[in-house]
């Protein structure tokens, strides 16, 4: 990253603002809902989460996240990639993850989606494969954080 993109994420994360980046991530996401957001089926229904999430990228911005169906290696990939990067306070637009095998063992899987509006979550539905709102950060946060032991992260996508 040169030094003017370094200085504009560090400007970015200070004030928690959203860039046009997120505001299209959000857009592209928005207009998933009620479908399946990975038609191609790589993985079942059940754990489609991150297929789910890489196909509403690729839709945005004609590249993946990384990781292929694996939050683990999602995680891993959000880590390196120069496009996005980690913020404290999610604002809409923003991926939100808590990936598998850092858990405590009481849930088998971690899951991934983007924020929506009023701290709504938007991803995958393990119980029908489409892309929608079943979860708000509260609820996503008593699942993921405090019964499965997951982290809970945030990734704004900084650069179109």
């Amino acid at each position: 990253m040169n030094p003017p993109q370094r200085l504009f994420v560090a400007i970015i994360k200070a004030g928690n603002y959203a860039t046009p980046a997120s505001a299209k991530l959000y857009q592209v996401a928005i207009s998933f809902l009620g479908k399946d957001a990975s038609p191609k089926d790589l993985a079942n229904d059940e754990v489609a989460c991150a297929e789910s999430v890489n196909d509403v990228v690729f839709a945005a911005f004609l590249e993946n996240v990384g990781g292929g169906l694996s939050t683990a290696l999602m995680y891993r990939a959000l880590q390196k990639n120069m496009k996005f990067a980690e913020v404290t306070s999610p604002l809409k637009g923003d991926i939100i993850i808590s990936p598998t095998g850092y858990g405590n063992g009481e849930l088998p899987n971690g899951h991934v989606g983007v924020m929506g509006d009023n701290d709504q979550v938007m991803s995958n539905n393990l119980a029908n494969g489409n892309w929608d709102i079943h979860y708000t950060l509260a609820s996503w946060k008593a699942r993921y954080v405090t019964l499965g032991g997951f982290p809970m992260k945030y990734y704004r996508r900084m650069f179109m």
